[in-house]
Order: structure tokens, then sequence, then C-alpha cells
């Protein structure tokens, strides 16, 4: 079953239509096979073999082991990305620590999508308000990125945002 935060970012992702669509850390593969309905490709990715081989038996997709988007070339429509985003140690658990301020692995997935993303592609990301967010502001600001909150999620411990980035 997915996690919260996973059905969360896919009822914003749900909103997208393009010709190419990629999912960077797709882990279950939920948001790149409900990418299929508006989609004409859907590209996942992920780092961990055994999470792509569980995405192969779903079908409907490409599937790319590597690390975000390195592997790949072209440009994608919309680039989506659910990446762990809590402050900690990823050797701990990098499935849930994003680095030292929750960050560094979001900011990783976004620098690595941005050769890919077309000129009025959008990147959708999830970002948690436990992890470093002026931090991240920073980066979007050093890399020319407009940035639009397209969701909210209150949890008990944390409120999570869908955020929408394009050039």
């Amino acid at each position: 079953m997915p996690a919260e935060d996973t059905l969360f970012l896919l009822q914003y992702a749900k909103k997208y239509r393009g010709i190419w669509a990629l999912e960077i850390g797709t882990g279950s593969g939920t948001i790149a096979q409900a990418l299929i309905a508006n989609f004409r490709n859907v590209v996942a990715t992920d780092i961990d073999l055994g999470s792509l081989e569980y995405c192969r038996r779903k079908g409907g997709m490409m599937l790319v082991c590597c690390d975000a988007a390195s592997a790949l070339y072209g440009k994608f429509d919309l680039v989506v990305t659910n990446p762990p985003y809590l402050p900690g140690n990823p050797e701990d658990d990098a499935a849930v620590h994003g680095g030292p301020t929750g960050m560094e692995t979001t900011m990783h997935f976004i620098e690595s999508a941005l050769p890919v993303l077309s000129d009025k592609g959008r990147i959708l990301v999830v970002v948690s308000s436990l992890a470093d967010m002026d931090t991240l502001d920073k980066f979007f600001q050093k890399k020319n990125l407009k940035k639009r909150v397209v969701g909210k999620k209150m949890l008990f411990y944390e409120r999570l945002y869908a955020i929408e980035l394009t050039f």
C-alpha cells in the first residue's frame, strides 16, 4: 500500500497531461502507473532494482535503473518525484532520510531533472515542513525556477506541500 505522501502527490499528478512524463524514484510505481492515463509515454527511474522489478509486473511504463534522471536524454513535459525528504542520514534509511537538512536528495533529484525538462515542462515534488525550506527556496532561486504551491496536507507531525516548478 502506498504511503500517505505518495497518495497526496498522486491527487495532483493526475491533473497533468502531455506526451512524456517521468517519475524519479518511483518506488512502488503508483504515480507512474497513474500517469499512463494522461501521457503517451511514461518513464520511471529508481536506483533500487527491486523496486523496478515490482513495477515491471504492473506494465505500461518504461523502467530505468539509475540515480535520479542521470541516464536519460530527451525532454519531458512533467517530472514527478516524492524524494526522501526528512532530515537525517540516508545511510540509516535512504527511503526516508534526504540528508542533514532533509533537502539534499530533493535538490539532487531536481538538479538531475532540469536537463531533461522541456521549456514549458513542470516538476511536481513533495516537500515536508520538517525539512529546511529556506535551503530549498535558495536552490530554486539559484536555478531560476518559479515555485508554486499546488497543495497542502496537514499530518499530525508535519505539513506536506506539493510544489510545482517551472522555468
